[in-house]
Formats: structure tokens, C-alpha cells, sequence
């Protein structure tokens, strides 16, 4: 079931990563220390989301809830050697780098058919009726 979440970034006085409420209207908000940086923010919403996709908040036991919730967030994030991590990204980039280019190409397209739009649309007139153009 999908929950309404809300998200607020603030800076905590302390080092802890991020706090859920379940607000009285059945939403959730997570607070998320904003002195973290952007990968460790994403995994503390991805802590957080857990703990609510769980229904943790309906459970009395702690300890438990927090292990059981680590322990799944460490079988996401397991750490691959830095060569295989380089060539990743570098997979990425030629990715990205060829779909600049195919946005760049279908861009021209795009801007050839409104330019000649009407040329196209006499040229078929021409044909379909024995116009002149």
C-alpha cells in the first residue's frame, strides 16, 4: 500500500541521520538531517521508507525493527571494487553521451518538419489533387 510521505531536510544539532513521525491523518514525515551529504540523505530516506513500508510503527520491539531494518539496507549497498565501480560509470556516460546525441538528431527533425510543415502539406495537396505548388 502506498503511504502519503512527507520529506523535510533540517539541521540537526545532533549527528542523527533522520526521524518518522506518523502524523494523525495517517501520513508519514521524515525528517532528514540536512548537514548530511546527498548519497547519505537518499539512504536515510530509504532507512526511513522501510521502517514505513514495514508498519514498524505498529510494532513495540526496537531493537529488533532497527537490525532487521539495517540488515536490509546493507544487502542493497554492498560495496564493488573501485574497477568495476569505474567502469559503470564510464557505461553510464557513453549511455548518456549517445542519447545527447539522439535527442540532439530527433531535435532536428522536429525543427526540419515545423519549418517545412507547409511545403509537406502542399506537396501532398500537389499530389493527391494535381495542384500547382
Amino acid at each position: 500500500m502506498m503511504r502519503d510521505v512527507n520529506v523535510v531536510l533540517e539541521d540537526f544539532p545532533t549527528k542523527t541521520a533522520e526521524t518518522v513521525t506518523e502524523n494523525a491523518d495517517g501520513t508519514y514525515t521524515i525528517f532528514i538531517n540536512s548537514r548530511l551529504s546527498y548519497e547519505r540523505q537518499l539512504i536515510a530516506y530509504e532507512h526511513a521508507m522501510k521502517h514505513i513500508e514495514k508498519d514498524d510503527f505498529l510494532k513495540y520491539d526496537v531493537q529488533t525493527i532497527e537490525s532487521r531494518v539495517r540488515e536490509s539496507c546493507k544487502e542493497e549497498y554492498k560495496p564493488i571494487p573501485a574497477k568495476q565501480y569505474l567502469e559503470e560509470l564510464m557505461r553510464l556516460q557513453r549511455e548518456q553521451k549517445a542519447l545527447k546525441r539522439r535527442i540532439k538528431q530527433d531535435e532536428e527533425r522536429i525543427r526540419f518538419l515545423k519549418e517545412n510543415y507547409n511545403l509537406f502539406d502542399r506537396a501532398v495537396n500537389c499530389y493527391l489533387y494535381a495542384g500547382d505548388l
